[in-house]
């Protein structure tokens, strides 16, 4: 081996020691930490969706006409949208520790109040206590990992995050149809108020869990050594140092920015459909004949698929470094499924398959979708972006459950609605085809 060889492989050989020294740091905080904020996340699914499945019995019961549970599920996305800013704002202030035990306490109980709903004005009130209590959340978890990830490691350890809610919808189905099934008149309770208990009981022991495994910083993690203390706080000060300066007055350059409002109404389109079958599709399915215990597991069908869908088309995506098409023909893969689902609405096992293809079209489109916000904003405007984005976007979450809700009083199925959604699904692909410029690609 000549010198000049010899002389690259020594200045290699720090550099690969420090790389590997963070990436087992950054190893050891990951499954310190994700695991128990992925089911956190889990249970954050199952408490917001669950009445999805228990409007299954509590509705015939309880004389709730599909335009009140339409209102009452969407009517969480409103105490959502209203407290998730003054959430936060108490987070700079009590720490993410206390804040997970605030926030997952509350909404645990309210969930859990949820089998005393007698009347539409209950059912109500308690979906928007719902909502006000678990409003700062993800934002809240979101911010936390940034006090433990540099940027160019964050995305991974938020992946895993979100990862946690797509993969929760494989598990809902299952736990409610069983506990609906066998628990159904135990202890003088109806299967969906056991629903209720089984569901928000947990996420009141999950907090108290966080807050006192979870520690608020890296300084303040008994299970890091000094040395690996130092090394975080090196490693995040410097990536502060290089992408937090221009971090200033971005909120109003994103407001001003006619691509991440469209961008925003293409994420609203998508989530309408994300929304609609979150709460409607155990609807569906029992409009066909099925059993609560089996539309607890046919569930799991849609829900895999989308997984992997979501897994290889953003895989694929990533490869080509292509985004356009990717959105354009998950979101019409998508309307394909949903407006075949109104031509079986007879035959069980072909109407799934139906939703398992529309579940595989939204989750893909959903997922490239993110992946255009930071492809023409800086790392610091981005955060403000994408918090527009969030917000246009989610606001889907409102609409979706009363429209579906509202048609189907109106016209006495789900056809209808499914139409208007599959609609939704196209003018998405179109607005991204024709009418997003190359330059929200990154692209001139």
């Amino acid at each position: 081996m000549n010198t000049a060889t010899l002389d690259a492989t020594d200045a290699r050989t720090p550099a690969s020691a420090d790389a590997r020294e963070d990436a087992a740091l950054f190893r050891k905080i990951t499954w310190r930490l994700m695991p128990l904020l992925c089911a956190c996340y889990v249970l954050n699914y199952l408490d917001r969706t669950n009445v999805g499945y228990a409007q299954l019995q509590m509705k015939d019961q309880l004389g709730f006409s599909d335009a009140v549970f339409g209102l009452g599920a969407g009517i969480f996305f409103l105490g959502y949208a209203v407290f998730e800013i003054p959430s936060n704002l108490m987070l700079a202030k009590i720490g993410v520790r206390a804040t997970l035990l605030r926030i997952m306490g509350l909404w645990g109980l309210a969930s859990a109040a949820m089998m005393f709903a007698t009347t539409p004005t209950q059912f109500y009130v308690l979906r928007f206590l719902i909502g006000v209590f678990e409003a700062g959340f993800a934002p809240g978890v979101l911010f936390y990992l940034t006090l433990w990830f540099p940027s160019r490691r964050r995305a991974q350890a938020t992946a895993l995050f979100f990862m946690a809610f797509g993969a929760a919808p494989i598990v809902a189905g299952p736990i409610a149809g069983l506990t609906m099934t066998y628990l159904d008149g135990v202890l003088a309770l109806r299967g969906w108020q056991w629903l209720f208990l089984l569901e928000g009981l947990p996420s009141v022991l999950l907090g108290v869990i966080a807050f006192r495994v979870l520690s608020n910083s890296p300084a303040q993690a008994p299970w890091l050594s000094a040395a690996e203390k130092q090394r975080v706080a090196r490693l995040l000060a410097e990536d502060q140092a290089a992408h937090g300066a221009a971090g200033r007055h971005t909120f109003g350059a994103a407001m001003r920015d006619g691509r991440v409002w469209l961008i925003g109404f293409m994420s609203f389109l998508i989530i309408l459909g994300i929304y609609a079958l979150s709460f409607w599709q155990p609807t569906i399915l029992k409009s066909m004949g099925l059993s609560v215990l089996q539309i607890g597991f046919y569930s799991v069908i849609p829900a895999i698929a989308g997984i992997a869908a979501n897994i290889l088309v953003g895989r694929h995506s990533d490869r080509h470094q292509e985004r356009r098409w990717h959105f354009a023909l998950g979101a019409l893969t998508g309307a394909a499924g949903l407006a075949l689902t109104t031509l079986f609405m007879q035959s069980p096992v072909a109407a799934v398959l139906c939703l398992a293809l529309a579940s595989m079209g939204i989750s893909s489109a959903f997922t490239v979708l993110w992946a255009i916000p930071g492809s023409f904003m800086s790392k610091s405007a981005a955060a403000a972006g994408i918090a527009l984005i969030s917000t246009i976007g989610g606001s889907a979450g409102l609409v979706a459950p009363m429209m579906v809700g509202a048609l189907k009083t109106l016209t006495g199925g789900f056809t209808a609605s499914l139409y208007v959604l599959s609609g939704a699904l196209v003018l998405s692909a179109l607005l991204m085809l024709v009418a997003l410029p190359r330059s929200a690609l990154g692209k001139r």
